[in-house]
C-alpha cells in the first residue's frame, strides 16, 4: 500500500490542529490597502497586529504596552474603561481571544494619529463548557504616535448580534 497520498491528504489537516491561535487582519477595500501604504497608517497596523497578538497569546504585559496612558474605551460591555481598567481585564483573562481576525473598512490620518474603523471578528478562549461561538464586532480605533512607538488612544466597540 503507498501511503504517500495519505499523507499527502492527512498532513494539512494535521498541521491545522496544532496552528496556534492567531491574529490577522486584511483591508475591506482597495483604499484600505492604498492607505496601509503610508508609513504612519503601516506602523500603526502593525501596532494592531501586536495587540491583537498578544490578545490571542495571553499576554496582558504585552497588550498593556500598547495602551496610551490616557486611553478611553466605549467597550463592548456597555462600558467606558480606562487605560488602568483595559489593562486590569486583559491581566484577568477578559481580553483573550484563540482568534482575532479584522477587516479594515477604513484607515486614515487625523492629524499625527491614525484612525481605524471596521469589523473584527473574535473567538473567546474557551472556558468550562461549550465551544464559544464568534463574536462580530463594529471597532473604531485612534492611534497615536510617542516617543516609544504607536498606542492605542481612543477605541468603540459594538458586539453586532447574530442569528
Amino acid at each position: 500500500m503507498n501511503v504517500r497520498p495519505l499523507i499527502a491528504c492527512l498532513l494539512p489537516a494535521a498541521l491545522s490542529l496544532s496552528t496556534p491561535a492567531a491574529a490577522a487582519w486584511r483591508p475591506g477595500s482597495p483604499d484600505v490597502a492604498a492607505a496601509a501604504k503610508d508609513a504612519r497608517i503601516a506602523a500603526a497596523l502593525a501596532a494592531v497586529d501586536r495587540i491583537d497578538q498578544a490578545a490571542v497569546d495571553g499576554d496582558p504585559a504585552a497588550f498593556a504596552a500598547l495602551l496610551d496612558d490616557d486611553l478611553a474605551v466605549n467597550n463592548p460591555q456597555n462600558g467606558v474603561s480606562v487605560r488602568g481598567v483595559t489593562g486590569r481585564r486583559s491581566a484577568a483573562g477578559q481580553i483573550s481571544y484563540s482568534r482575532y481576525d479584522r477587516v479594515i473598512d477604513y484607515a486614515g490620518l487625523r492629524g499625527d494619529m491614525v484612525l481605524l474603523m471596521g469589523e473584527e471578528i473574535v473567538i473567546p478562549k474557551a472556558q468550562d463548557g461549550p465551544a464559544p461561538r464568534a463574536v462580530h464586532r463594529r471597532f473604531t480605533d485612534l492611534w497615536r504616535p510617542l516617543p516609544a512607538g504607536w498606542r492605542l488612544t481612543a477605541r468603540q466597540a459594538t458586539i453586532i448580534p447574530r442569528p
